[in-house]
């Protein structure tokens, strides 16, 4: 009787860790099911001070989506539209990123529901 309950404990165990697991990527989709979020990766040598992001029918950069955080070299930060923006339900996207030295990369049309990533490495930042 005590293997029984030991073998349902950990079955049981099992399941809530699954659960767990997989609750944060279901919690991340929109009311459509999309995924609207950027992880911005920094593969650079100087850290990223600001990264605007806003969907391609917005004019303007509006507000810096680091706040006061940065992305040092080597490091990565998941980023989300603002909650105006997800509920517009767009995916395509423009995004700007400026670096510490002051230089700055605009990337134009990324596609929030399919790319996970923006990838900076050397002068450019690629959208994967």
């Amino acid at each position: 009787m005590k293997l029984h309950r030991t073998v349902v404990a950990a079955a049981l165990f099992g399941v809530v860790a699954l659960v767990g697991s997989v609750a944060p990527a279901t919690a991340q989709r929109d009311r459509d099911g999309q995924q609207r979020w950027i992880d911005v990766v920094n593969r650079t040598n100087v850290t990223i001070r600001e990264f605007y992001m806003t969907d391609v029918d917005t004019n303007g950069w509006g507000d810096d989506r680091l706040g006061q955080s940065v992305v040092p070299p080597g490091q990565q930060m998941r980023v989300m539209p603002t909650a105006r923006q997800r509920a517009r339900a767009y995916c395509m996207y423009d995004m700007k990123i400026v670096f510490e030295n002051n230089r700055s990369v605009e990337r134009r049309q990324v596609n929030l529901c399919t790319a996970s990533e923006i990838v900076c490495q050397g002068n450019a930042c690629t959208a994967r």
